[in-house]
């Protein structure tokens, strides 16, 4: 193939509305940052999951986040480092294609759509439910949940058909109420607290490892996820090579610091009894210490704020799931209508549109059939999170591989960014894949084993991915060289 025809394959074909497929943007780092910080939705995380941290890490799961965090810091380094030489949007799909492969590639891009295909309808669903809750606190009665999730999902929509700034500006708003919230508790258990429990027992880890630290750690990690989509943006913002390792490292260290910050402050607020209140009331431990420390006036804001909170989830999830899309579109690998730029929002409308219709289609059996939405959310949203740890355990060995295969023979190629981290990154990522596929029940509820086929399910969309490219390598040479949206991809 002369180099003609390689630029050819490499440049995508045009838009019928703008003139292009490139998507366009002015973010910088701080917006970019907020934009996939609201992906894991800080309040919401601090209100409803650390609890469950507790359940298992007991006084000392303020550890448990440290180490999630430095862990993260490790992955960032070498998912930078691949992003500074890849230089093409992507993200996982465009890095796990240049590292190992095009079929490996196309095989994580499809499995990452699915990932957050069911974040989004789990997130979503989730809003309804706090709605209805919210409306029966304040009303004493409320419409089925749905009805709630309905207006997210047509919002949301909305949001994201327009351009990517837009939505930047809703997100940070909303990450700043956020942010202010859980800073505020956090001081004001420090100042207000009967000192019952020493200061430093949350950061011994002896008191960690006398409880469950492995769960702990695990559901730890998946309070970060979010992060690893700052890549997906590189079109839309204004110097990529600066903005994507500032976000991705900002966002790690805020993330760490915030959640350990607040989970320290959560045990400080019940002591000695923090494991047992988690354990028994694990949805009241928040708002409780919040009305005790702060003012019990304010839990209707609070439950508001936490709406808000989930709301920001679901766009920041549409956008990164519309980016997935208008990728896979532009090569080929999905509908090309998916690649259409709007001519006046440079925003990917038609991935958009997708999106919004696919999340209806996985929520109506739920709905017809009446599913519990609690479950729905809490089952959704597990098995997602683990497919995407799976992804970045995928995307640590692509860094090793690439390196071992090609970086190590080059100048200026770092040992430790490029090897060194991917490995231990490595490692520790796939001890919690096997983790999760032996303690599944832990994440969706029910017997040992009983629900793994979901996981294993979603796992098989990566297989699914392989055996397509191969089929486009055979009968469709052509988008089997574009996979990956560089033709330096092999």
């Amino acid at each position: 193939m002369n180099t003609h025809q390689t630029a050819a394959l490499d440049t995508p074909p045009s838009s019928t509305t703008g003139g292009s497929t490139r998507l366009a943007g002015n973010m910088g780092s701080v917006s970019l940052a907020l934009t996939v910080l609201a992906f894991s939705a800080p309040l919401t995380v601090v209100a409803g999951y650390v609890p469950f941290s507790v359940i298992f890490g007991g006084v000392g799961t303020p550890v448990a986040y440290i180490g999630a965090g430095l862990l993260l810091l490790i992955f960032s380094v070498g998912f930078v480092t691949l992003n500074s030489i890849v230089k093409r949007p992507g993200d996982f799909y465009a890095f796990i294609s240049y590292g190992i492969g095009k079929s490996m590639g196309l095989g994580s891009g499809l499995l990452a759509a699915v990932c957050y295909f069911l974040l989004l309808a789990g997130v979503i669903s989730f809003f309804g439910v706090s709605f209805a809750n919210l409306m029966t606190q304040m009303n004493g009665s409320a419409l089925p949940w749905y009805f709630y999730s309905f207006f997210a999902w047509v919002a949301i929509g909305v949001l994201g058909y327009l351009h990517i700034e837009l939505s930047a500006k809703v997100l940070s708003f909303v990450m700043m109420l956020e942010i202010t919230v859980v800073l505020v508790f956090s001081v004001s258990v420090l100042i207000g607290s009967d000192g019952s429990l020493p200061a430093s027992a949350p950061l011994l880890p002896a008191n960690l490892w006398s409880n469950n630290p492995v769960f702990a750690f695990l559901f730890a990690i998946m309070m970060f996820l979010g992060f690893e989509a700052t890549a997906l943006y590189r079109d839309e913002l204004r110097d990529p090579d600066v903005t994507i390792p500032r976000a991705t490292y900002g966002s790690v260290i805020f993330m760490g610091a915030l959640y350990t910050f607040a989970t320290y402050a959560l045990i400080i607020a019940y002591g000695a009894n923090a494991a047992e209140v988690a354990t028994n009331d694990p949805a009241g431990m928040f708002p409780s210490a919040f009305g005790k420390f702060v003012n019990p006036r304010f839990n209707t804001v609070i439950s508001v704020l936490v709406l808000c909170s989930s709301f920001a989830s679901c766009l920041s999830t549409q956008n990164v799931l519309s980016r997935y899309l208008f990728n896979l579109g532009t090569d080929g690998a999905l509908p090309k209508f998916l690649n259409k730029v709007h001519g006046k929002h440079s925003s990917p409308y038609m991935s958009s549109i997708t999106t919004s219709i696919m999340t209806a289609v996985i929520l109506m059996p739920f709905i017809v059939g009446g599913a519990n939405p609690d479950l729905l959310f809490g089952r959704l949203a597990s098995v997602a999170s683990a497919g995407i740890i799976v992804l970045m355990t995928i995307v640590n060995l692509s860094s090793l591989y690439w390196y071992v295969r090609i970086g190590r023979r080059q100048e200026g190629i770092s040992f430790l960014k490029s090897c060194l981290c991917p490995l231990i990154s490595s490692i520790a990522f796939i001890w919690l894949s096997v983790l999760i596929a032996a303690n599944f029940e832990v994440l969706v509820g029910g017997a040992p084993g009983e629900h793994v086929w979901l996981l294993y399910s979603v796992l098989g969309v990566q297989f699914v991915g392989v055996a397509l490219a191969q089929y486009f390598k055979v009968a469709k040479p052509e988008i089997y060289a574009r996979l990956g949206r560089s033709h330096t991809a092999h």
